[in-house]
């Protein structure tokens, strides 16, 4: 879902909202200092002019102030009123200040006129508040909302001392409120006139700025997004690069980013190359090392055959070495028979050495199917330790994988949102990573046990190669001792005088082959014993070289699958 950028718009408006707030709230503190400060002013002049005709009083008019029956003012025995009135007027007109004189509490001579008429309020009395703070307390008194013929005014109120010190009256001077309020409004238009024109001015600024910032907002954006769609070949706009503020900074982290990113993808590409190369080397060597465990498992089925025919043909012998034997003790119990048991001793003899050759010539090929069989497993042994060595280069290989993925991971979480899906990417990364570690671990293990195998094989063919030795070495010897006993047949059809002493000998060297024959019978069983265990340690080894086998696959998959994820990016 397409999203546009308004970001820049909603901090200018929130500018523009705190500087129209913070307007208003000027004008309005504005305006209530300047009440306050017109207040003052007040205040001030209404005490100065108060005090002011106090002292022109006291010097124009200086005496004892009496009312004669006619409420008029009477000054020293002489009826003064008018030129009070006239003196008061004309300080009204200097001063544009509302002036009165009590006598008493009673109004004598004032400017103030009764409300639509020129009439002079004198006669009238003044408040409770007044007359109880100015008149009776002797103090001077201030009041801001005093109600005078339906008018609010500001007055001051001094007391009016006689020449004996005693209070006599009060002297007012007064200004109306709703001069303080006219000046407080027009005030506050000029403030508000002045707010409006600094927003009028600063509005279409704001927009300029704003077009301006958002225009390279929406460049760093359009780069960001097509880094999230793989390019990494996106360029951010040189006016945009150039900036010297913060917006140039992030311009500069986003191309950081993208070369950063542009160096960690093509070191991942490499080494996904790298890991399926290892997956097709490590599949070729289980190959190999199966097809070697095949033709040894064959040898060794040979083996087994071979072991069978010899067990046969010394059971033969064992046969032939008993029928000698009664041959013997016939030529002892009857010397006439001695001629005809020479014959049969003879034909013993011929099937005996048959029976040997043939048991000397499976020998031969026993021992060289061994020593095809100990050629095998050193080379199944070589291929193991490749196996190992491949091994150690996937872990390597999983390990760096795995770093580069916790690298990948730290710079997308530099990058925050933006970073977000190639997070996702290196998160894969890493989990690849670890399923190649534990593969390479499980192939480690498969590969240690293999080598065991392997040793121990080799182990048992040289304890056989030994045994093979000695078994042909007893081979020559009993050859050996039938050809003398053949000899001593024939000693017996040429001379029948020797042929007790010969009886003896030939019972001695029948002893001597049945002990021999015994031996035989015992390492047949033994090399029977040997090939079928080599035979099942085959079967293991083959079961091995089938998991090496699979887990090659799995290594492959992965590192074609990590291959394919990386051609998102296109660098």
């Amino acid at each position: 879902m397409a999203r546009k950028s308004r970001v820049v718009r909603k901090i200018v408006l929130v500018a523009m909202g705190a500087m129209l707030a913070l307007s208003i709230l000027l004008t309005i503190v504005g305006t209530m200092k300047m009440r306050d400060t017109y207040e003052q002013r007040i205040e001030e002049e209404l005490k100065a002019t108060c005090n002011h005709l106090d002292v022109f009083l006291e010097r124009a008019y200086h005496g004892s102030w009496t009312i004669d029956v006619n409420d008029q003012i009477i000054i020293n025995g002489y009826n003064r009123q008018e030129e009070i009135e006239e003196d008061l007027d004309k300080l009204r007109q200097i001063t544009d200040v509302d002036y009165t004189i009590f006598i008493g509490k009673t109004r004598r001579a004032t400017t103030l006129t009764k409300a639509g008429t020129t009439e002079k309020i004198v006669g009238t009395d003044a408040a409770d508040e007044v007359v109880a703070h100015c008149l009776e307390g002797g103090q001077p008194y201030l009041a801001r909302n005093i109600m005078i013929e339906g008018k609010v005014y500001y007055g001051y109120y001094v007391p009016l001392y006689s020449t004996s010190g005693v209070i006599n009256g009060m002297i007012f001077s007064g200004r109306e409120s709703a001069d303080l309020a006219q000046n407080t409004m027009n005030t506050a238009t000029l403030m508000g006139g002045i707010a409006a024109l600094f927003l009028i001015v600063a509005i279409p600024l704001a927009i300029f700025a704003e077009r301006r910032v958002s225009g390279a907002m929406m460049a760093i954006v359009e780069a960001i997004h097509r880094l999230a769609d793989g390019d990494l070949n996106v360029m951010v706009p040189d006016k945009v690069y150039n900036r010297k503020d913060e917006i140039g900074i992030i311009a500069e982290s986003t191309a950081s980013m993208r070369d950063k990113l542009k160096e960690i993808i093509k070191d991942a590409k490499n080494m996904s190359e790298q890991v399926t190369g290892s997956g097709d080397e490590l599949s070729g060597s289980a190959s190999q090392a199966a097809d070697a465990s095949e033709q040894v498992s064959a040898a060794i089925d040979e083996i087994s055959k071979g072991a069978i025919t010899q067990a046969e043909s010394i059971h033969t012998a064992v046969s032939n070495t008993t029928d000698m034997g009664s041959d013997i003790d016939g030529i002892t119990a009857s010397i006439d028979e001695l001629s005809r048991q020479s014959k049969d001793m003879q034909e013993a003899c011929e099937n005996a050495m048959t029976a040997l050759n043939k048991l000397m010539a499976q020998n031969s090929g026993v021992v060289e199917s061994v020593g095809v069989i100990d050629r095998q497993i050193r080379a199944t042994n070589e291929a193991v330790e490749k196996i190992a060595e491949a091994s150690n280069v996937i872990t390597a290989i999983s390990e760096q994988t795995n770093l580069l993925s916790l690298n990948a991971s730290i710079e997308a979480a530099r990058a925050g949102e933006a970073g977000r899906g190639f997070a996702v990417v290196a998160t894969e990364i890493g989990s690849l990573a670890a399923q190649s570690g534990d593969a390479a671990v499980n192939i480690g293990q498969i590969v240690a046990d293999l080598v065991t195998e392997s040793q121990k094989s080799v182990q048992r063919l040289g304890d056989l190669n030994k045994e093979f030795e000695a078994q042909s070495e007893q081979l020559d010897s009993t050859r050996t001792d039938m050809e003398h006993m053949a000899n001593g047949v024939q000693a017996v059809s040429d001379s029948s005088n020797d042929i007790t002493a010969r009886v003896d000998n030939l019972n001695n060297a029948k002893n001597a082959v049945v002990g021999v024959i015994n031996d035989l019978s015992a390492i047949s069983e033994q090399n029977a014993a040997s090939t079928e265990e080599t035979n099942a340690s085959m079967g293991e080894l083959n079961t091995t070289f089938e998991v090496i086998n699979h887990s090659a696959s799995d290594l492959r998959a992965l590192a074609e699958k990590l291959h394919n994820e990386m051609e998102f990016f296109k660098i």
